[in-house]
């Protein structure tokens, strides 16, 4: 449990201790001065004075799992936590670039807490590598049907037709949906393939304003503008994507700190985005989007799936929520195509709202697991069975 979620969850329940338990991490036995208690909420103070980066957890020594995590903090810098401890043995783990402290044991005692908290066994940058692997391979194998779909558009725009077109942005704007560009995961590439419409612009001028890919030929094609005028912008994607394929070619082209947060990240950047009618720049497929989203959530929990089956209590009912979620924007397409947002009633958007935000809050249980950590001992050869 990262310190951010330990200290949320602890909120209900009444403190342990009047004052705050001061934990000297460098120190030899300043670690020790906290041996355990009665089951509750903890307030602590971390102390550093080491010298390096250093990182605490509390950890069950029996199964590996964490309940309390202080993140990277330097020499003499202090950091105060608030977590829910249940009943258990554990011992702090402190972790520097070169040296790793265990303390004495820290024995909790007394009744259940009136919530599960769930431990978290670290997920390694090396435990994510093959999941990341996946994703690139995923990701690469659909980059061809993206530049077909792009290519055709220009050659549409080349014949003149301006509403084949428009159904031809949407397919390759939809394919590229699902590859997690909701997350701007790709740097400047991924802004002249997906820029968002510049804020402050108004909608009537957004053909003419300064920003490039899917985004600006959509304000282009839906404000009928010349086609010969819409074919530079899809030149100029054609090329982006491109080099969006050279980039994945890359070592590291998706690291493991964004492998853990991408599919709950790609929902936020939905509600901020997409559910607020911000990113439209004409098209109205705002919903559209949204469905292109979660699918690209699926694609990017699926490697992940052999740590959170081991890991994620709520992984099943994160998957129910993402299909109750899917189902019900899929409602709001026909066969004429899909409804714009602002065609939704008031009802209808709050409960795709209220959807995608329940799935985005499931999600971040996924996150928090997958999180790349230090490794608290030699765990051996990495599985993923």
């Amino acid at each position: 449990m990262s310190s951010r979620t330990a200290s949320a969850a602890a909120q209900s329940l009444p403190s342990s201790r009047p004052q705050p338990i001061v934990l000297i991490v460098g120190s030899p036995y300043g670690i020790d001065d906290w041996l355990g208690g009665q089951a509750g909420r903890y307030d602590f103070v971390f102390v550093n004075n080491e010298g390096a980066g250093a990182e605490v957890y509390l950890e069950d020594p029996a199964t590996g799992r964490i309940y309390l995590e202080v993140e990277h903090f330097g020499r003499g810098v202090s950091r105060a936590v608030t977590a829910p401890v249940p009943p258990g043995t554990y011992r702090w783990v402190c972790i520097t670039d070169y040296t790793i402290k265990y303390s004495r044991p820290v024995v909790v005692t007394g009744d259940p807490l009136p919530y599960d908290v769930h431990g978290i066994v670290p997920v390694t940058g090396l435990d994510l590598r093959i999941p990341i692997n996946s994703y690139v391979a995923w990701i690469t194998g659909q980059l061809p049907t993206l530049t077909r779909q792009v290519e055709e558009l220009r050659d549409t725009l080349r014949a003149g037709d301006a509403a084949k077109a428009r159904c031809d942005w949407l397919a390759a704007h939809l394919t590229y949906e699902t590859l997690g560009g909701a997350y701007r995961a790709y740097d400047e590439t991924g802004d002249d393939i997906n820029a968002d419409p510049p804020r402050g612009v108004a909608p009537d001028r957004l053909a003419d304003a300064d920003f490039a890919g899917f985004r600006k030929i959509e304000a282009m094609l839906w404000h009928d503008r010349p086609a010969a005028t819409i074919v530079p912008s899809v030149d100029a994607l054609v090329e982006a994507i491109g080099r969006l394929a050279e980039e994945l070619a890359l070592p590291n082209a998706i690291m493991p700190i964004d492998m853990g947060r991408r599919a709950h990240e790609i929902l936020e950047d939905a509600l901020q985005w997409d559910l607020n009618g911000i990113g439209d720049a004409g098209s109205q497929s705002e919903l559209a989007t949204v469905d292109a989203n979660l699918t690209g959530v699926w694609q990017a929990l699926d490697p992940l799936r052999p740590i959170l089956r081991k890991q994620n209590p709520y992984l099943d009912q994160t998957d129910e929520q993402l299909r109750l979620t899917q189902q019900l924007v899929r409602t709001h397409h026909h066969d004429d195509g899909w409804v714009g947002l602002k065609h939704l009633s008031v009802r209808q958007r709050a409960a795709v709202n209220a959807a995608v935000q329940h799935s985005v809050e499931l999600l971040s249980h996924a996150a928090a697991i997958v999180d790349p950590r230090n490794a608290t001992s030699d765990r051996g050869p990495i599985t993923h069975d």
